[in-house]
């Protein structure tokens, strides 16, 4: 199949016409939205999701200990890593 040069322009320019009129409304939208709110709604999504990923690396420590145990290999609970542990001298 040939293609005819006016063909491939004009529908170069029916694209770009179309992505000038997305862009176009995108910018409008964007202008007229609140980063006061997004800041906020993005903050609680984040705390959301740090959270949801602590318990869930929490949750296959555990059941990766009782594993441990369960096969015999760990005998004795591990000990939490914390800034003020005391160090008995």
């Amino acid at each position: 199949m040939k293609m005819i040069p006016e063909k491939v322009a004009s529908g170069l320019s029916y694209c770009t016409s179309a992505g000038l009129i997305c862009a176009g409304s995108f910018s409008d939208w964007l202008r007229h939205l609140d980063w006061n709110q997004i800041a906020i709604v993005g903050g609680f999504i984040i705390g959301i999701v740090t959270y949801i990923t602590g318990a869930y690396f929490d949750w296959r420590r555990t059941r990766a200990y009782e594993r441990g145990v369960d096969a015999g290999i760990i005998n004795q609970p591990p000990e939490k890593r914390s800034l003020f542990n005391k160090s008995e001298d």
